[in-house]
């Protein structure tokens, strides 16, 4: 059975896509094997806001606490927060869970 995948993309400005993120990150999955389940993306937002402030970001916090997923890919750790705080707080969370994370 293939890992169940969520990728995390984000762009702090709107003139910025994600298309690049996307596009690496669904190329290990398919090399991988791997399954993509969901793709969370964030448009316009900084990383340094909280998960009330990012809908992508929070939509993936609720898959891995209800453990729809098997591994969260994203660009690099400073798409996912911006703070030493919130990056520990997710790590937490995803050993918790059982959650394994690949960051390009």
């Amino acid at each position: 059975m293939s890992k169940q995948v969520a990728i995390y993309a984000c762009v702090s400005t709107g003139e910025q896509t994600p298309d690049n993120q996307l596009q690496a990150l669904r190329a290990v999955a398919d090399r991988m094997h791997w399954h993509i389940a969901a793709e969370y993306i964030d448009h316009g937002l900084s990383g340094a806001k909280g998960r009330d402030r990012r809908p992508g970001y929070d939509r993936l916090y609720e898959a891995i606490v209800r453990r729809e997923i098997d591994l969260v890919m994203a660009w690099s750790v400073d798409r996912l927060g911006r703070s030493l705080q919130q990056l520990v707080a997710l790590l937490s969370d995803l050993q918790t869970k059982g959650v394994d994370l690949y960051l390009h």
